[in-house]
């Protein structure tokens, strides 16, 4: 315990040493890069705002300058040039006022003439001409200039570091004020707030002008900004950069005061181990005196104990699995004896149950059977949903909604049927002598369990229920009765109550009735006659009023499919073969599958009607070829009949519209509608080549009532209206003679 606790102690301390470190280091840092930025800053500031008040300065005293503007537009004498030169001058000498200013001097273009402030001269003969010369050639993009030297009296006055502001007069000539550099950049001097601060100023070049840092001009922490005024860059730092160090001894007091805390922290942990072992090392005492095989290799007592709680445990888990297994074990013999109804069990050995249900004295013992509706279906269509629904029934069974009747013990005794042994408390108000309430008590309950089951799992259950017996060594006797109450559940019905008390008085024998009506319908079905349906309702009418048991059932449905089996042998090879691969699978599947009579009457009954129709066909294709071609010579007979159609035909041959449709189309290879309509064409195209009636006439005698009608139509199939038509094939014959048909125009008819 000390080796981990210390261990999570120091980890924790180096943790917050660390940060701490780390944060005073980081604000180290930040306070560096604020401390550049905020001295270049103020450099920047300071010098543009010094160049920008000589700019105004400057506007203010040439705006409205009558002498200024004198000499830039001189046009007087000798004499009068000389005042205007004089008064311009004394302009000159109040322009240098600021002591930033290191001279002034005016350039008038049209006579290449350059005024001081003690002196006029010629450009040519001025030493800063050069840089006149650029200015009129080269105008600057910027008021500044960049940096260089100048000297207004170069016989008495060394050259000195200026820039210059040019300041054009419209077309006459400039106005160039210079600036002393050395002093506008004394200002970065000025404003340096360490010792160790650092300026470095370069001009629009790159060319440095101010120095007093490194020769590379920056490191790691440096602010570089650049002057959008004056196009200079400026870069600030701190020469020898020592964070580090510094760091360490700006974060040395915080630092103390931690380590002081781990210190004390420690010993607090020393003090509360040794007094938490004490009890520890009583334990380890006396599980060593107890077994000192526990002793293992070093002194871990932990593991020395954890190996003694094991040894424990596990004996104690092997006690309760093997009382488990006992306890299962004599509840699964007590399900199988109660299936054995060869061995007879001596009614002492019954009480040996009483123990292992914990069953009273004077209560009801009933036996519930729940079997699953359509397990197998069901099963194949998905087993893990039937697996957990099965697992959620066991638990709804074992969970009564009634506290008069309780589960005492349930086992599956196949893999569909659920077996519930159910105590049945006397009830206060009728007493133990009647067995009647304990069996309504139990049905109550089952029935809410079954409604249970029908909405929350993905099966119904039918429930066989026996008698209420009033000791255990008569609970087989109930069992057997639960079970033969399932018996009835082909006829009684699925997902419901089979009490067998109330299912004992109606059991019922087979009617011989049965059998005639089986031969009455297989009779009827092979001459065709429809009277075959109203037997095969006579004969599940007949069933479903009996109360029979599944077995019977069973046989009396085989009886049937057989009877069937047999008359289809006579039939033709068509039929028989569609029997024995489609009809009788069918319906052996259905008998082991479904467990309701209405069911299997349903599928019996839409089976029997395919089997019918397909003998139906068998004999009705024998003649089919005759009746077709009496209805073709009908329609040849009667196509100019209005009221001929497929309607009509069906009624006068007696088969089916469509089906006369379809053995025409398939016989002639031509729709019914298009045979006709070819015909009527015919005998218009005639009619219209030969005679003179009218077309209303024509369209009447070839079966159309609506001359519309028959125009459309006849344009549709010939590709002519009737009018020209007829004036077609009468001017044809007149040229020529007579001509065969046109088969170019019957090439439209289908």
């Amino acid at each position: 315990m000390l080796y981990s606790h210390l261990a999570i102690l120091c980890s924790f301390g180096a943790a917050i040493i660390c940060i701490t470190y780390a944060v005073t280091y980081s604000d180290l840092i930040r306070d560096t890069r604020k401390s550049n930025s905020e001295y270049a800053s103020h450099v920047v500031d300071s010098m543009t705002t010094s160049l920008k008040n000589l700019e105004r300065s400057l506007a203010g005293q040439i705006v409205k300058n009558q002498a200024i503007n004198d000499f830039f537009n001189n046009d007087g004498g000798d004499g009068a040039a000389k005042l205007i030169n004089y008064n311009a001058s004394n302009e000159i000498d109040n322009i240098r006022n600021n002591p930033l200013i290191h001279s002034v001097y005016f350039f008038r273009s049209k006579d290449q003439e350059v005024l001081t402030g003690g002196y006029i001269t010629s450009l040519s003969r001025f030493n800063d001409n050069r840089f006149i010369l650029e200015l009129q050639n080269n105008p600057p993009a910027s008021r500044w200039s960049s940096l260089r030297t100048y000297s207004e009296f170069p016989l008495i006055d060394p050259p000195e570091r200026i820039i210059s502001m040019t300041q054009k007069i419209g077309s006459e000539g400039w106005i160039i004020l210079n600036v002393k550099a050395d002093l506008l950049l004394a200002a970065a001097d000025n404003l340096r707030t360490h010792s160790r601060s650092f300026m470095n100023i370069s001009d629009d070049q790159g060319l440095p002008i101010y120095s007093t840092g490194p020769d590379n001009g920056s490191t790691k922490l440096s602010t570089r900004i650049y002057s959008n005024y004056t196009g200079w860059t400026f870069s600030s730092g701190i020469s020898g950069e020592h964070l580090l160090g510094q760091a360490a001894l700006l974060s040395l007091y915080p630092l103390t005061i931690i380590v002081l805390t781990l210190a004390a922290i420690v010993a607090v942990i020393l003090y509360v181990t040794r007094r938490s072992y004490r009890p520890i090392e009583h334990m380890m005492t006396r599980v060593s005196s107890y077994r000192q095989e526990l002793k293992t290799s070093g002194d871990d007592e932990f593991a020395i104990l954890e190996q003694a709680f094991d040894d424990m445990l596990i004996r104690m888990n092997q006690i309760d699995l093997q009382e488990a297994e006992n306890l299962q074990y004599r509840r699964r013999q007590f399900f199988i004896e109660l299936q054995d109804y060869e061995n007879v069990v001596p009614a002492e050995e019954w009480q040996n149950y009483f123990s292992l249900f914990d069953l009273p004295n004077n209560g009801s013992l009933v036996i519930a059977i729940l079997e699953i509706d359509k397990y197998v279906p069901l099963m194949r269509k998905n087993r893990q949903n039937m697996l957990d629904s099965k697992q959620r029934l066991e638990k709804l069974a074992a969970k009564w909604p009634n506290l008069q009747a309780r589960t005492v013990a349930y086992h599956w005794i196949s893999a569909d049927r659920l077996t519930l042994l159910i105590d049945v408390s006397p009830d206060p108000e009728h007493g133990p002598e009647g067995l009647d309430e304990p069996l309504q008590t139990v049905v109550h309950a089952l029935e809410l369990l079954r409604i249970r089951s029908e909405s929350e799992l993905v099966f119904t259950t039918t429930m066989g229920v026996g008698s209420p017996v009033p000791e255990l060594p008569q609970i087989k006797e109930s069992f057997g009765e639960a079970l033969t109450a399932l018996q009835y559940k082909m006829t009684a019905g699925s997902n419901r109550i089979l009490v067998y008390p109330d299912i004992r008085d109606r059991e019922e024998s087979v009617n011989p009735l049965y059998f005639k009506r089986v031969e009455d319908l297989v009779h009827h079905f092979r001459i065709q006659q429809l009277e075959w349906k109203n037997d095969f309702s006579r004969i599940f009418d007949l069933l479903e009023d009996q109360l029979l048991k599944n077995e019977e059932m069973q046989l009396l449905f085989n009886y049937l499919t057989h009877r069937f089996a047999r008359e289809m042998e006579d039939t033709s090879p068509t039929v028989n073969e569609y029997w024995h691969m489609v009809i009788y699978p069918r319906m052996s599947e259905a008998l082991k599958e479904m467990e309701e009579t209405p069911e299997i009457r349903m599928l019996f009954s839409g089976l029997l009607d395919q089997l019918y129709e397909q003998y139906n066909v068998m004999l009705e294709s024998r003649s089919k070829d005759h009746l077709i071609y009496e209805v073709r010579q009908y329609i040849e007979d009667h196509f100019n009949d209005f009221d001929l159609s497929l309607k009509s035909i069906s009624d006068r041959f007696g088969i089916n519209g469509k089906y006369a449709s379809q053995l025409f189309k398939e016989k002639f290879g031509v729709k019914f509608v298009d045979f006709l309509i070819g015909l009527r064409v015919d005998q218009a195209q005639k009619l219209l080549r030969e005679t003179n009636d009218s077309i209303n006439e024509i369209s009447r005698l070839v079966g159309y009532e609506h001359v519309i009608s028959f125009g459309r139509i006849f344009k549709k199939m010939v590709g002519l209206s009737p009018g020209d038509y007829r004036k077609l094939m009468r001017n044809a014959e007149s040229q020529a003679g007579p001509i065969n048909k046109p088969n170019a125009l019957q090439s439209g008819r289908v």
